[in-house]
């Protein structure tokens, strides 16, 4: 009998052992309960009242900018300057499908701060409706779009909405006021810089204010640098562009202003080379070739040169700075600080 106790004792005791060897199978609370609300926000979006509500808002929104909307299509299609328009709010839904994953995970959490802002909206609107400053009022709609994602889904969604949101400013003209002195300063650099160009190519000209005179064979042939020629439509629409690729990229976000402010002066070069080529078609080919289509196409060919030197810009960005994830550990024998 002692025997057997002693045996029973001892196999109770590797029992034991054994089970306190090989530990539990733990249930992760914590992960679950992510996984659970991620689930539930996804199926929030997916509910057809979430839809209704957005469609019960866009009601409103759309018969309180009817007038808007209107007007900005009639400037699209009628203003060369700004066709841009047509695609611009496409890119910035493009950016919300982009950001789409993380948009969705986020729980929306009612701030107040967007409703101030949304009634203030539109109550401008309404006054700048009622006194006619239809130019004025078409800035409000960023407003309000601005107020309503800060009032129902809350600061955490302005991490990703705000440039969706800010970049369909490029779809609004600008006053008529503004847009003539752009245009005006822009008409001036240009031929400022073409000037300087041409010599290049081996063509004497001279500069007063937007009319440069080109020398061909003792005779001087005035080349006018007119509104259309100011480059306006091509900065607007290259600097459009740049903040679409910029913001694309996986660069730290300092890179990504530099690369989108970068684009005005590029636009600005390339337009004026476009004045400059304008000038050696005139010398080389004949007045013909200085204006028409030749003239309106070479405009769009000077997008190919401002998206290299853009490129190019990146390129050295990417070789003067390296980010510190990319570099490889010290080896032993160098443990050494740099300088």
């Amino acid at each position: 009998m002692s025997d057997m106790s002693e045996r029973n004792a001892q196999s109770s005791v590797v029992g034991a052992a054994n089970s306190a060897a090989t530990p539990r199978p733990r249930f992760n609370y914590s992960q679950a309960a992510g996984q659970q609300r991620a689930a539930s926000l996804d199926s929030t979006w997916r509910q057809p009242r979430t839809w209704l509500f957005i469609l019960l808002l866009a009601v409103p929104f759309f018969y309180l900018y009817r007038i808007n909307l209107n007007d900005l299509v009639s400037v699209w299609y009628t203003n060369p300057s700004f066709s841009q328009g047509f695609v611009i709010p496409f890119i910035s839904a493009f950016f919300i499908v982009q950001n789409w994953s993380q948009l969705k995970a986020l729980p929306w959490k009612r701030s107040w701060a967007g409703l101030a802002v949304l009634v203030f909206g539109v109550g401008a609107q309404v006054l700048f409706l009622a006194t006619g400053q239809i130019i004025f009022s078409h800035l409000t709609l960023l407003v309000v779009l601005l107020g309503l994602a800060l009032f129902i889904l809350g600061w955490e969604h302005m991490r990703y909405l705000w440039l969706p949101i800010a970049y369909l400013l490029f779809m609004i003209n600008p006053p008529q006021s503004l847009y003539v002195k752009i245009t005006g300063k822009l008409q001036i650099l240009a031929a400022w810089l073409g000037v300087h160009i041409l010599p290049f190519f081996n063509i004497s000209a001279t500069r007063s204010a937007t009319q440069i005179s080109v020398l061909h064979h003792g005779q001087w042939f005035p080349l006018d640098v007119a509104e259309a020629c100011s480059g306006i439509r091509s900065l607007t629409a290259f600097l459009a562009l740049a903040i679409a690729l910029a913001y694309t990229t996986t660069r730290p976000m300092w890179q990504k202003i530099f690369l989108a402010l970068c684009a005005i002066p590029v636009a600005i070069l390339c337009n004026a080379l476009r004045v400059a080529l304008t000038g050696v078609f005139l010398v080389t080919l004949g007045p013909e070739w200085a204006r028409g289509s030749t003239h309106e196409s070479l405009g769009m060919l000077m997008l190919i040169p401002a998206l290299f030197m853009q490129l190019g810009i990146a390129w050295v960005l990417d070789h003067i700075f390296v980010d510190a994830s990319d570099d490889t550990a010290p080896s032993p024998s160098h443990t050494g600080g740099a300088l």
